[in-house]
């Protein structure tokens, strides 16, 4: 028996259309991303990510981890370039699961949640279900979003703070001041986490100026000074414990970061700058005022270089290319007649963030808030205006494009994941259990030097950062005055003290060191001095 079967390609469109639309106008579709995300995220990152990397986690170890330690025995230790909020959250998770890594993943995984609901939630009311679906897919699909989730940092968390204030200030149609004071509240938070999170303070005074609230001047003063009075009553008792032990109120060193990113970056190294005198700069306006002119021109060139940075590694060309046209098309069809419009002053946010970011060296992890606005404005020439391109293709095509280039996105990260969620040094973990397997109590060591901190945290002892030396005993001088009891030595410190590269072969006579364990498969060994 045979059955005809007739089924127009119109018809098979309209269906398809039919059930995405069913799809985006979910109501809680926000919440399914983040969960399902939760879920996946949480399995893969407890499978595979056992050890922090080299690189942003170093900072975990270096930094987070000892100053969650302090918090938990009653002391607020004080950190030149972040405020203490993330290591107080740290130190509590901690204290419930027990482990500083599975707490500041766990961390990570809840923030990333966060984000992905807020972000969708926002986009949803400002633009529309399908910016909301497109943005939270490409969201998840990124792969640098994906890495900033497993790795165990500031990144996440922060931007789950930021985006949790955008929607509290685009909450209602009109100004609230409750939704205002939870706003601040949240800002000085993103404060206490990072100090770049005061770019907040000037998107909200762009939106009350720009975005057609319906309130007076005199509504439009109380409201800021509303915002402002509840975002300096958060910051305050650190502000004040800052101002008691360091002598100012808003105290950091985040100027040497610029001080690198303006005058040392490609002449010297990382470690040359920091650790052998070469950073003499005492505040922004030493770096700045120092060469004005270079600095100015030095932030131009960043808008450059950022911009395309942002597009080969942050979000890829296959988004890129679409963000370009998007760009191009906003500005030729005016973008001021737009200015008083709430989807205006929310990419006004985006613009912020991205200007203060022109002051540091790039990182795509720093750029991790800028995504859903790249995204958005990639889907400008797909949905946006009369010449947006599905009025000249079909539909689905329009569609398919799209889903083409989530897909790829989907399959570029998981490669980029693939080599990088498992590339923390594993052998450290081998060295932990033969430590403490091998090596009587009476004689584990209290200090360690290293180039990274990993190796003092799973072995249990202070860090030291491995000297830079001319020769051996230089080195060993140095080793013996900071009073060091284990040195380690593996590819990473060869790389970075190529002096003492012949520590990595325990046969060398090295008078003053006695090798304990060596490892192959990476070169590494441990020393214990003598």
């Amino acid at each position: 028996m045979k059955i005809k079967i007739n089924i127009s390609i119109r018809e098979i469109s309209k269906e398809l259309d039919n059930i995405f639309q069913l799809v985006i106008n979910y109501k809680y579709l926000s919440v399914v991303f983040a969960l399902i995300y939760l879920i996946i995220l949480s399995y893969v990152s407890f499978t595979y990510h056992k050890i922090g990397d080299y690189g942003v986690e170093t900072d975990f170890y270096w930094s987070y981890v000892t100053s969650a330690k302090a918090f938990l025995k009653g002391t607020i230790l004080i950190d030149s370039f972040r405020g203490p909020l993330y290591q107080i959250v740290l130190g509590i998770f901690a204290f419930v699961v027990g482990e500083y890594l599975k707490a500041g993943m766990i961390i990570n995984l809840l923030s990333a949640s966060v984000v992905i609901f807020f972000t969708m939630s926002v986009v949803r009311k400002l633009f529309s279900n399908e910016y909301s679906f497109f943005t939270g897919l490409l969201l998840v699909f990124n792969p640098i979003f994906i890495q900033y989730t497993y790795s165990a940092g500031t990144d996440m968390f922060f931007n789950a703070l930021v985006s949790l204030t955008i929607f509290l200030l685009f909450l209602k149609d009109e100004s609230k001041y409750l939704h205002l004071v939870f706003a601040a509240f949240v800002t000085g938070l993103a404060y206490l986490t990072r100090y770049n999170g005061t770019f907040l303070i000037i998107f909200f005074f762009a939106i009350l100026i720009i975005t057609n609230w319906k309130i007076d001047f005199k509504a439009k003063i109380k409201s800021a000074f509303i915002f402002l009075g509840t975002f300096f009553i958060t910051i305050s008792p650190w502000g004040f414990f800052l101002l008691i032990k360091k002598g100012s109120f808003f105290y950091n060193d985040n100027y040497r970061n610029i001080a690198y990113e303006f005058y040392a970056k490609g002449k010297i190294s990382w470690d040359s700058f920091w650790y052998s005198g070469n950073n003499q700069f005492s505040s922004l306006t030493e770096v700045i005022f120092k060469d004005p002119i270079n600095f100015g021109v030095h932030m131009l060139q960043n808008v450059y270089e950022h911009f395309l940075l942002d597009m080969e590694r942050l979000i890829g060309w296959q988004l890129g290319v679409l963000v370009v046209l998007g760009l191009v098309i906003f500005f030729i069809n005016n973008p001021l007649k737009y200015l008083k419009s709430k989807k205006f002053a929310y990419l006004i946010s985006g613009g912020v963030f991205f200007l203060i970011l022109l002051l540091v060296f790039y990182s795509e992890r720093f750029s991790l808030f800028l995504i859903p606005f790249y995204v958005i404005m990639a889907l400008y020439p797909l949905f946006s205006n009369k010449k947006s391109l599905k009025n000249f293709l079909p539909k689905p095509v329009v569609f398919i494009i799209i889903i083409g280039i989530s897909l790829f996105t989907f399959i570029k990260a998981y490669s980029y994941n693939a080599l990088r969620i498992d590339s923390g040094p594993e052998e450290i973990l081998l060295l932990r259990d033969w430590y403490f397997a091998n090596v009587p109590e009476d004689e584990r060591g209290k200090i360690i030097a290293a180039r990274k901190p990993q190796i003092a945290y799973y072995l249990n002892m202070d860090f030291n950062v491995i000297p830079i030396a001319d020769n051996y005993q230089d080195f060993l001088n140095k080793i013996k005055k900071e009073k060091n009891d284990y040195i380690y030595f593996g590819i990473m410190e060869a790389q970075t003290r190529p002096a003492l590269r012949g520590l990595l072969n325990p046969k060398n006579n090295f008078p003053g060191l006695r090798p304990i364990v060596y490892f192959s498969n990476p070169p590494s060994v441990l020393y214990k001095v003598e």
